[in-house]
């Protein structure tokens, strides 16, 4: 249930040790896959109905966790409700997605969830690319939530580079960071072991790294500055061993 409703941990890494920094960084990142996964599930089912896949309304999802589910919700440009979906923690429909018969008004917490995602696309952020897909949970602090700001995937490219978390309350921005300094972009053959990458920014892996590590089903290297060689493998963060 965690992994569904449970929020968003407002970060202070400065103050945590390695085993704290890896444990929220693994339940951020799992929750992040989570809840992106629903997205997708809903995005192939309206892809394969030709009227919803003609849509042009079509803006964004929100997503909440309730009742052991992930609800989806489809919003248009004005934050209005045009479909509905619940899926399982596991990525699979529960129910066809709902089309409904006009643009709808958002529950108080769907609302809130929209604007934290429009106060996030809205910041000035380092962007990769022009696509990009939002993860938006609350926030363990009342009233705020945490945005997770995805470049789209791209033929099976792990896009590392211009992801960033982005903390809001209503409209404003209350704390942001990028999870790296350039646009990286892996393609892993589908025959490797897994991937790896060198991470400046923190002396642990990120939550970002758990999630895709997840999104590409492969373990993940990630080599920090200051304390060595981790692994990341079935959304579990472990230190190599020399």
């Amino acid at each position: 249930m965690l992994l569904i409703a449970g929020p968003a941990l407002a970060r202070d890494d400065s103050t945590i040790s390695d085993a704290d920094a890896n444990a929220t960084a693994e339940v951020s990142g799992r929750t992040i896959h989570t809840h992106y996964r629903a997205i997708e599930a809903v995005r192939a089912a309206m892809a394969a109905d030709p009227a919803m896949r003609a849509d042009d309304r079509v803006a964004g999802e929100i997503t909440l966790g309730y009742g052991g589910q992930i609800h989806v919700t489809v919003l248009d440009d004005a934050s209005a409700a045009l479909y509905r979906a619940p899926v399982s923690a596991e990525g699979v429909l529960n129910a066809p997605v709902e089309a409904l018969p006009e643009p709808a008004k958002l529950s108080p917490n769907e609302r809130a969830a929209a604007q934290a995602r429009t106060t996030a696309l809205g910041f000035e952020s380092p962007r990769c690319g022009e696509a990009y897909d939002t993860v938006v949970l609350p926030s363990s602090v009342e009233a705020q939530w945490v945005v997770f700001l995805i470049p789209r995937p791209s033929k099976g490219l792990v896009r590392l580079g211009g992801s960033n978390r982005v903390e809001t309350e209503g409209d404003v921005v209350t704390a942001w960071r990028p999870y790296t300094r350039s646009c990286i972009d892996l393609n892993p053959a589908p025959d490797s072991v897994g991937m790896i990458v060198t991470h400046l920014l923190d002396p642990t892996p990120t939550e970002i790294h758990v999630f895709w590590s997840l999104w590409k089903s492969k373990p993940f290297y990630v080599s920090t500055m200051e304390n060595g060689l981790w692994k990341i493998e079935d959304g579990r963060i472990s230190a190599v061993e020399d």
